[in-house]
């Protein structure tokens, strides 16, 4: 599976500063691997530290919440905050996985 999404960090705000990122607020673009009802993985270039926040926006399922749990070598793997219904993700965009059969 390859799925085009963009990934964006959520800015830490820690004793009144803003933690930034170079990948910004509208983020940037990540290939996802694999996708589940708790998280998913995927290829990124970019670095970020374990435990951030990020958002994960798909065609069709929206944004979805995660945080890091590797993050390296150009490849991501993030667990999502709240669990994803198998319905959500079956509205994305080029995914088949999660999808209900049309014909019985």
């Amino acid at each position: 599976m390859r799925i085009a999404g963009r990934l964006a960090f959520e800015p830490d705000i820690v004793a009144g500063e803003v933690n930034r990122s170079r990948i910004g607020y509208h983020g940037c673009d990540i290939i996802v691997r694999s996708i589940s009802e708790t998280g998913f993985s995927g290829e990124f270039v970019h670095a970020l530290p374990q435990g951030a926040i990020v958002r994960l926006r798909l065609p069709g399922a929206g944004v979805l919440v995660a945080r890091v749990d590797r993050c390296g070598d150009g490849q991501l793997e993030a667990a999502f905050v709240n669990p994803v219904a198998p319905a959500r993700l079956g509205k994305t965009i080029g995914m088949t996985a999660f999808r209900e059969p049309v014909f019985a």
